[in-house]
């Protein structure tokens, strides 16, 4: 099981990237949770429940920094995957470059995604799995 949640995650960046909503809708739960823990938590919210509620939240990061997001490095710890990735964007009104080094933790239910969990700081991601950088 643990290849394909890796593989999963991978699947869901990469839609991601794509701009993919129909591949990027068939990794998550319908009940998926997404937590944000810092950084754009204050402007954005800190909860999304529900498929249509983390796509929403998808469509306001193309709309507003045009991100893009690179894994630097994937791991399962235990029932979970953590990622620490990179986010490119670029302010969409400014174009202003912006470059976020972030963490991400993982959750799965019978083959799709069920719990993200989204870091500010990478750091902060690997210690909530019981790792250090």
């Amino acid at each position: 099981m643990s290849e394909e949640n890796l593989d999963l995650v991978r699947r869901q960046f990469q839609a991601f990237n794509d701009r993919d909503l129909a591949a990027l809708e068939s990794t998550l739960c319908t009940d998926v949770v997404m937590r944000l823990a810092g950084g754009f938590s204050d402007l954005q919210g800190t909860e999304f429940r529900g498929r249509n509620a983390y796509l929403m939240w998808f469509k306001e990061m193309v709309h507003t920094l045009d991100a893009r997001a690179t894994i630097e490095a994937i791991r399962e710890v235990g029932d979970q995957v953590v990622v620490v990735g990179t986010a490119l964007g670029s302010g969409v009104t400014s174009d202003v470059p912006t470059t976020l080094r972030f963490g991400t933790v993982y959750s799965f239910r019978r083959g799709r995604i069920s719990a993200i969990d989204n870091y500010y700081s990478a750091d902060d991601a690997l210690k909530a799995v019981g790792l250090k950088e």
